[in-house]
């Protein structure tokens, strides 16, 4: 029989403290706005005076450059990976914690599987790490660095699903760079792509539904995000995205004015 957590003494007081405590500090992950960090280092500005003031990967692109442009993108990856790998070795600890109680009451399979924390398929373990995954995207939208506003949280999703759900993480990322090239409009790629990804969870990790809830949450909180994209897409409004001529745009603001100034450039992703 499988091994039931809630007979082995300790498990109430430590799990639940252990997972809020690992919740708490993937939120602060998810919360560390990059785009405003890097903005400064290069070129000493707030992006969110710039372009269309979002705190995210496509307006640092097109107001900084590719450079500052991608390497946004991949912290912003890497910072819900890591927000959601603490999760996971918080869930570890548990295991180790228990087992010094009273490891001879437990036979040698269960102590093998609480050695690696609460490692089997249920909602034990894959509600803690679903969590984190919401925690780094409300991290990134609503950062307390920034009196709690920040980006749509589409690079978030993509670095904390990678880790709880890998291949459908992928393929909805395969989707938003489809359907970006394809239209040449970054919020289409981004709202297409996570509308796609509960689906690619209910195929590649239908073994658990709390993934799959989770990944409907998590569609649902990032197009709530691009509600003015949406409404400006139905108008024929949304900027497009053209590859080629992606420069630093601060010169062109300071000689134009500001692309603020614009309402189709606000709010895009």
């Amino acid at each position: 029989m499988p091994l039931n957590y809630l007979d082995v003494p300790g498990f109430l007081p430590i799990y639940p403290l252990m997972v809020i405590g690992a919740l708490v500090l993937a939120y602060l992950c998810g919360s560390i706005p990059f785009a405003l960090i890097i903005g400064r280092i290069v070129a000493g500005i707030d992006i969110r005076q710039h372009g269309s003031g979002n705190v995210g990967t496509a307006n640092t692109l097109r107001t900084l450059g590719w450079g500052p442009g991608l390497l946004v993108f991949v912290f912003d990856v890497l910072k819900a990976i890591v927000g959601c790998l603490i999760v996971t070795f918080a869930l570890t600890k548990v295991g180790a914690i228990l087992l010094e109680y009273d490891p001879s009451t437990l036979q040698s399979a269960d102590r093998f599987q609480m050695a690696y924390g609460i490692t089997d398929a249920g909602p034990l373990h894959d509600i803690p790490l679903a969590l984190a995954v919401i925690a780094c995207i409300l991290g990134h939208m609503f950062s307390p660095f920034m009196h709690f506003k920040g980006g749509k949280g589409v690079a978030a999703a993509l670095g904390g699903f990678l880790v709880v759900t890998p291949v459908a993480a992928l393929l909805a990322f395969s989707v938003f760079l489809l359907c970006t090239l394809l239209s040449r409009i970054v919020s289409v790629g981004s709202i297409v792509a996570v509308i796609s990804l509960p689906a690619w969870i209910a195929v590649f990790h239908g073994g658990s539904l709390t993934y799959i809830v989770f990944g409907i949450m998590a569609m649902m909180v990032m197009v709530a995000a691009h509600k003015k994209n949406i409404i400006r897409l139905m108008h024929h409004e949304e900027p497009r995205f053209s590859i080629g001529s992606t420069k630093k745009a601060l010169s062109t603001e300071e000689t134009h004015g500001s692309e603020e100034s614009t309402p189709a450039a606000k709010d895009e992703e």
